[in-house]
């Protein structure tokens, strides 16, 4: 009798991997779209004898080039350096899940895999963010537009959807948060616009506070009250699928529409970027941006904005710097006030 080795299908081990995450609900969302791009990736290369089908699409031929390949395919299809990064990270996580399953061919070896995908992927330092200096130019455009008039339903679903749109781009701005943290928010977070500050969980599944200006307070307040509905995510979709949560891509093309008319290339982190470095200019500690950014480490956030930094390092540096003179008088003067102190001591 031959033994059958128990290769599970795709779409079985893709599920059941995702639902070994679901205690890490952001972790789960990033790993489940880099599997998605996965799979795109396996039935163009004919992986598990070529079925296009989801359902027959099989693990039974995965090898030691595959991370590798699945690394140079996604990078030929020019996603950024960092998206390929965490997609192949979440590929790798799958492939060892299903290896600690003994769900993978003997002849599979993790380690050779990891060891050729190191050759052509080198670690690739994070780049300088350079927002454009003017951002607030975005916001402006909304808060400028005149809202539509009329009392037809396509009339208010035009009103709708530029409240929102205003409400979209003063909560990036104000809170510095991620596209997908600010897409999470419920209304009962913000408490319609009442609060100013909302306790999210952020990358990592760590919660932090982000905070709102009173702009963003009023932008929330007046799209949540022309709404008139009991939907609970603060935004919502006003298309056929009425109701249901905005999606990143949409807010996505909320601030590209903008940038697109006012002649700038501007994306939704690019606010997250403008105030970091807005806040260090203004004085504000690394400590201080690093809990309103939800950075795990520190160096992270000295890592990516210390360049911005140097200005007002530069003016800390000129108010303690004495010259010369002043120094020996300084010291001089410190002598004077010892010896002061001394005598009243006697």
């Amino acid at each position: 009798m031959t033994e059958t080795f128990p290769y599970p299908i795709f779409e079985a081990a893709r599920v059941a991997f995702l639902e070994a995450l679901q205690d890490h609900p952001n972790t789960r969302k990033t790993y489940a779209s880099g599997l998605s791009l996965f799979e795109c990736f396996l039935q163009e290369r004919g992986y598990g004898g070529g079925q296009d089908s989801r359902a027959r699409l099989s693990v039974d031929a995965f090898d030691d080039d595959l991370l590798e390949a699945f690394y140079r395919w996604l990078t030929s299809r020019e996603y950024s350096k960092f998206s390929v990064r965490t997609y192949v990270a979440g590929v790798s996580a799958f492939l060892t899940y299903l290896l600690s399953h003994d769900q993978l061919p003997p002849t599979f070896s993790m380690e050779k895999a990891k060891a050729k995908l190191r050759r052509p992927m080198k670690r690739t330092p994070y780049p300088v963010p350079i927002p454009d200096p003017e951002l607030p130019r975005i916001i402006e455009y909304y808060d400028k537009l005149p809202l539509p008039e009329g009392n037809t339903r396509r009339d208010h679903l035009e009103q709708l959807r530029l409240l929102r749109s205003r409400a979209i781009v003063h909560t990036l701005y104000a809170s510095a948060g991620r596209i997908a943290e600010v897409a999470a928010l419920d209304r009962k977070d913000v408490a319609n616009g009442r609060r100013s500050e909302a306790l999210i969980t952020g990358k990592g599944d760590k919660q932090r506070f982000i905070y709102l200006t009173p702009e963003a307070q009023q932008a929330i307040a007046a799209y949540v009250a022309a709404r008139q509905d009991t939907f609970q995510p603060l935004f919502i979709s006003h298309a056929r699928d009425y109701g249901s949560r905005l999606s990143k891509v949409s807010m996505w093309a909320t601030v590209k529409r903008a940038a697109k008319t006012l002649g700038m290339e501007v994306t939704p982190h690019d606010f997250r970027h403008f105030r970091a470095r807005q806040m260090l200019d203004e004085g504000a500690p690394l400590e201080a941006i690093q809990d309103i950014l939800g950075h795990a480490d520190i160096s992270t956030t000295r890592r990516v904005y210390a360049q911005y930094s140097k200005p007002s390092i530069r003016e800390i540096f000129t108010r303690a710097t004495l010259s010369p003179d002043e120094a020996l008088q300084k010291h001089q003067q410190r002598q004077r006030e010892e010896a002061k102190r001394a005598r009243r001591g006697r």
